[in-house]
């Protein structure tokens, strides 16, 4: 397709440390915002064949006070549509239901552009408290733990991390028994949870013809993952449902 995703050697340059902050590269910074927007509507409208709904949102390229005057990288992220924000909204109540409006405090999906290359992920914000203890119930609960492992595994190349911790927990390789022991360092509502691949600049596809659908497909690698641990009437570990 003449619209498919592609990024120049130069697109990875511009988020270098000492070109952050400088407004001078803001038209070619939102080139690629406009690159990573149109690559999550299309990315989203492949995954309404897998019957969920996303909002995609591209993040800013210019820089400002809500990525501290510094654009070091870029994103694009699907979180949960607003249709289906209405039904755990009318549970969590006006007061807290608030944070729901933030399209990033969800579970989400991710494609990120920074100086060394690109990272595919799906990450539970550290403040959607009702994604990540929906998702450590199911762990600390016995009769489900396998399920979990097995949409783990389902994402060979990913690798799980809690928060700003090191250690990276290869997704393919992942036993009920290393599940349990890292979610033990996870506390929903205070860190974040990544399943996370990094692919480097110099990478095959990444700077040549062919990376949208390989990124669609690592996605999709995600999709059963991405079922287990949202928040859903049909998937509650959370309120007794």
């Amino acid at each position: 397709m003449a619209d498919e995703l592609s990024f120049k050697p130069t697109d990875f340059a511009r988020f270098q440390e000492e070109l952050a902050r400088d407004s001078i590269h803001n038209a070619e910074r939102l080139e690629v915002r406009r690159k990573l927007d149109a690559f999550g509507k299309r990315l989203s409208k492949r995954l309404e064949a897998k019957d969920l709904a996303f909002a995609s949102r591209a993040s800013l390229h210019h820089p400002f006070r809500f990525n501290a005057y510094k654009v070091d990288s870029q994103y694009v992220y699907l979180s949960r549509a607003d249709k289906e924000r209405k039904s755990l909204k009318k549970i969590l109540g006006v007061d807290l239901g608030k944070d729901l409006d933030q399209n990033y405090v969800h579970v989400i999906l991710a494609l990120e552009i920074h100086e060394h290359g690109l990272e595919v992920a799906l990450r539970i914000h550290q403040n959607a408290w009702w994604d990540g203890e929906n998702f450590k119930r199911q762990v600390n609960s016995e009769p489900h733990r396998q399920q979990v492992v097995d949409a783990l595994r389902a994402a060979p190349g990913f690798d799980l991390r809690v928060h700003d911790h090191r250690r990276k927990h290869p997704c393919d390789a992942m036993t009920v028994e290393e599940l349990v022991e890292t979610i033990g360092y996870y506390t929903p509502g205070e860190h974040w949870l990544h399943v996370e691949q990094s692919l480097g600049r110099e990478e095959e596809y990444v700077t040549e013809p062919g990376l949208e659908g390989r990124l669609a497909d690592e996605f999709e690698d995600l999709v059963k993952l991405y079922r287990v641990i949202r928040w859903t009437p049909k998937n509650d570990f959370l309120f007794g449902g």
